[in-house]
């Protein structure tokens, strides 16, 4: 991951999809396969009961400056101000 930030002035042009939260696991934060009864998490192997699953953000967004387009992900407990609610809340 590189880590070099920037401050980039940008517009939102789209929502590039409409489901932002995501069951996840809580070791590796991978996307979890649910079922009814059970989740299991296919990167880590980390399995339990699909009530007990934990929910992160996950916000795909097109944004463009006056030169280019740019496709952005967010992830995770940074986005708990926006929505005013954690994942874990907004899913309940």
């Amino acid at each position: 991951m590189n880590s070099v930030r920037r401050l980039l002035a940008a517009s939102v042009i789209s929502v590039q999809n409409s489901c932002f939260i995501y069951p996840a696991c809580q070791k590796c934060f991978s996307r979890l396969i649910l079922d009814s009864r059970r989740f299991n998490c296919l990167k880590c192997g980390c399995t339990g009961e699909a009530k007990d699953a934990s929910y992160r953000y996950r916000l795909s967004l097109k944004i463009a400056d006056t030169n280019d387009l740019f496709d952005v992900t967010v992830f995770g407990s940074c986005l708990d101000p926006f929505f005013g609610v954690t994942a874990e809340n907004l899913q309940r």
